[in-house]
C-alpha cells in the first residue's frame, strides 16, 4: 500500500465516527436498534486537506433521476485522478443529504476514506423505553408502529477500528503498569527487532494489545 493509502485510510478518532439507526422496533414488549458507522462529511474534508492539501482536491455534484453523482478529484504527481459514485436523496433534506451521501461513498469506495467501516458487522446497540437520566452517550429512535421513543446507546468502536495512540501515551501507559522505558525498548526490539524512533501504527495497536492482556507475549 502506498504512503497516500495509508494516510487516506487510517482509522478515524471515535468522536468522528457516527451511528445510525438502520431500523428498530419493539418485539415482545423489548425495543431493538440495528446501528451502523458513518465517518462524517467534515472528517473526510480534513483527511484529504491534509494529504493533498487545501487545494489538492475538488468535488464536483451532478443530479440524476433523484440520484446526486458527486465527482471527487485528487492532485498527485501523476496528474488529477478522478472517481465517482452516487446515492440517493435522503427524506429530510433531499439535496443537501444527497450530496453528504455521494460525497462519503465516493470517499470509501473510490479513495478508501473510510472504508474499514464496512467490515464493521451490522449491530443492535443496547436499548431500552425508559429515557435514561444522563443522555451522554445515548441516542433516540422513534418506532411509528408503537409510538414510541427507542432510546439506544452508542456503540464502542472494536479495537482494530480505532487509531493507535500516540508513541508518548503509549510509552506512559506502559510505565503507569509498573514497567521500565528499558523494558519497554527491549520487547520492541525482541518481538520486532526495531528501535523506538522506528515504530509504525500497527506495532503500536500490537503493544496495545499485550498491554490489554490480548496477546500473550513474553515481556
Amino acid at each position: 500500500m502506498t504512503d497516500i493509502a495509508k494516510q487516506l485510510q487510517r482509522p478515524f478518532p471515535p468522536e468522528e465516527i457516527e451511528f445510525r439507526v438502520q431500523s428498530c422496533g419493539i418485539s415482545n414488549g423489548r425495543p431493538w436498534a440495528m446501528v451502523l458507522a458513518y465517518v462524517q462529511a467534515r472528517a473526510i474534508q480534513r483527511r484529504l486537506d491534509e494529504v493533498f492539501g487545501w487545494d489538492g482536491w475538488t468535488d464536483e455534484y451532478r443530479s440524476q433521476n433523484n440520484n446526486m453523482i458527486c465527482r471527487l478529484g485528487v492532485k498527485t504527481d501523476s496528474g488529477w485522478i478522478y472517481k465517482e459514485n452516487g446515492a440517493s436523496e435522503t427524506q429530510v433534506e433531499a439535496f443537501k443529504g444527497g450530496i453528504s451521501a455521494a460525497f462519503k461513498r465516493v470517499a470509501a469506495s473510490g479513495y478508501g476514506i473510510g472504508r474499514y467501516l464496512y467490515d464493521l458487522t451490522e449491530s443492535f446497540a443496547e436499548c431500552q423505553l425508559d429515557k435514561p437520566k444522563n443522555m451522554s452517550g445515548w441516542s433516540k429512535a422513534y418506532d411509528k408502529k408503537e409510538k414510541k421513543n427507542i432510546y439506544w446507546k452508542i456503540p464502542q468502536l472494536p479495537e482494530w477500528a480505532l487509531p493507535p495512540l500516540p508513541i508518548e501515551d503509549v510509552i506512559e501507559r506502559w510505565k503507569s503498569m509498573g514497567g521500565t522505558e528499558e523494558q519497554f525498548d527491549s520487547t520492541i526490539q525482541k518481538n520486532w527487532g526495531i528501535n523506538r524512533d522506528q515504530l509504525k501504527a500497527h506495532h503500536i495497536v500490537a503493544l496495545q494489545k499485550l498491554m490489554d492482556g490480548k496477546e500473550k507475549k513474553a515481556v
